[in-house]
């Protein structure tokens, strides 16, 4: 029974792996024409925009879909259907007051907010135009809670890859139309296409909600009395505000790295302009390469909410343990070998992607390892949420704030390394929430995990990896003197390096082939 709901898990998890990994790579795409458009200044007040926007969907959708599926899921566990349906339709009436809310707070003081925290007054209208988005959002969330609570990620990750395609287009479409009023308007063009995505996506799950015969949930058992909407709520919110609160530390984070970066540079000497540009430099291009690979501890770790709070509820410590066990492995043997490609591809990356500004390749080599880091501290926080322990994530996240504010200070102000600081930044916070969440997930799972095995051999064969990807690199180089012939073809030589290094000395075995995306394709590589 483990085994099986756990390739399920994993199978499920796989949906939203792919769909973040797709709209993540779309993301990274339409940066291009834009970031080439408005260059990194234009990227600059573009982030400012999106770290507010980031920081409302914290509280109007972020933390919903966690909490709806564990809810979910431990109804259905048990057969309260009608309690179902009941946590649905009580979730949106909350959701959709706090999203209309956080959507008069954007569109109102969007002005204050720009010129007062980010001393960016051009971030205005993007900002104001971001509000009715998060309203959409908000109720969109409850929704993909729900399919996730049936343990159906299709739904989800369908409705991602929707939103992220009409936002690229449109984002691209708009911010070239309205470049010539203006860089403001420009970039308000681009903020156009993610309201554009995201009402795509809604349409999308309210069909298939409508075309859902889970949605024919009508009544618990006889002899289950159903829940009262008090009952509920008090739960709702018990698990709510935990998840809000740490999900908000982490966006109100971005938002003082921000601040601080911004106060602490100009002090020290920095012109405003090139310091907005740093800033998109770190947003715009640093952090969106880094959240490709991340999405894969991120979707695993909401996709195991459901599963986790299953096996909590019908009491299976066996089940909880395989499913905490074989995430870590899944995790960690996709990860590790894309921190390593990227700190060493990430500058002819930055080439191949941004011609027109290509600056920032330096930052892979400090925070690259912040994938792998960040990745099984979702994966950890997704379990301490499917158990009900929400409270001990934003504890940890709460301390990883405090000591990288810290770090901006005694980085900026003493050792001056600038921008070098933020990619610090990534890898202190990073390590220390992993450290802290796995720590607490593995005491209340009962079990322990000898990561130092199960890291070593992913890192083995992604070291190899990477000395590969640096000979394919040279040598195309040498021969075309094209770097994006040499990059592309170094990053395929990378791979194939790896997964016939991981499969013949057996990294990756029988049973994580099974549980890996593809994974029976790996069996071509076996000499």
């Amino acid at each position: 029974m483990p085994d099986s709901s756990t390739k399920n898990m994993i199978r499920q998890g796989s949906f939203l792996v792919a769909s973040q990994f797709i709209v993540r790579l779309i993301n990274l795409l339409y940066r291009i024409p834009v970031t080439n458009l408005w260059g990194d200044k234009g990227l600059g007040i573009y982030s400012d925009a999106y770290q507010v926007y980031g920081f409302f969907l914290v509280f109007a959708s972020i933390s919903i879909p966690t909490v709806i599926s564990k809810m979910v899921g431990e109804r259905i566990a048990v057969g309260r259907y009608a309690d179902v349906r009941k946590v649905l339709s009580l979730s949106t009436l909350l959701v959709g007051g706090i999203g209309f809310v956080s959507m008069l707070i954007m569109t109102l003081g969007g002005h204050f907010i720009a010129v007062t925290f980010f001393q960016d007054p051009e971030a205005t209208k993007p900002m104001q135009l971001l509000g009715p988005t998060v309203l959409i959002c908000s109720l969109m969330s409850v929704l993909r809670g729900y399919f996730q609570g049936l343990n159906d990620m299709k739904p989800t990750a369908v409705s991602e890859v929707i939103e992220g395609l009409l936002h690229a287009v449109f984002a691209v479409v708009l911010a070239f139309i309205l470049n010539p009023f203006g860089m403001e308007w420009s970039v308000a063009g681009g903020i156009i296409g993610t309201g554009i995505g995201a009402v795509g996506a809604i349409l999308f799950l309210a069909y298939t909600y409508a075309r859902c015969s889970a949605r024919k949930f009508t009544k618990n058992p006889s002899t289950v009395p159903e829940e009262s909407s008090s009952v509920i709520y008090r739960q709702m919110l018990s698990l709510m505000i935990p998840i809000v609160i740490s999900s908000t530390i982490f966006s109100i984070k971005g938002i003082i790295d921000a601040a601080m970066f911004g106060e602490l540079m100009t002090r020290s000497g920095t012109e405003v302009g090139r310091m907005i540009a740093m800033r998109g430099i770190y947003s715009g291009k640093f952090i969106v390469l880094l959240n490709l690979p991340v999405a894969i501890g991120e979707s695993l770790g909401a996709a195991a909410v459901p599963s986790i709070a299953i096996s909590k509820a019908l009491k299976d410590q066996k089940a909880l343990r395989s499913h905490f066990n074989s995430m870590i492995k899944t995790v960690l043997l996709i990860t590790v070998p894309c921190a390593i490609g990227m700190a060493i591809m990430g500058k002819p990356v930055l080439k191949l992607m941004f011609p027109a500004a290509p600056q920032g390749g330096e930052l892979f080599w400090i925070g690259s390892m912040a994938v792998v880091f960040y990745s099984l501290s979702y994966i950890a926080g997704g379990v301490l949420n499917g158990l009900g322990k929400s409270h001990i994530s934003m504890i940890h996240a709460g301390i990883g704030v405090a000591v990288t504010s810290l770090w901006n200070a005694f980085g900026i102000l003493v050792l001056h390394w600038g921008i070098y600081t933020l990619a610090l930044n990534a890898i202190v916070f990073s390590a220390l929430i992993m450290v802290l969440n796995l720590r607490s997930a593995m005491k209340y799972c009962e079990i322990k995990i000898n990561y130092l095995r199960l890291f070593f051999g992913p890192m083995i064969c992604s070291l190899i990896m990477g000395a590969g990807c640096i000979i394919a690199y040279l040598l195309v180089f040498a021969v075309t003197g094209s770097n994006a012939i040499s990059t592309i073809l170094a990053i395929l030589a990378g791979i194939i390096i790896y997964f016939l290094l991981a499969v013949n000395l057996k990294v990756i075995g029988k049973k994580d082939m099974e549980n890996l995306p593809g994974g029976k394709y790996l069996n071509y590589l076996k000499l």
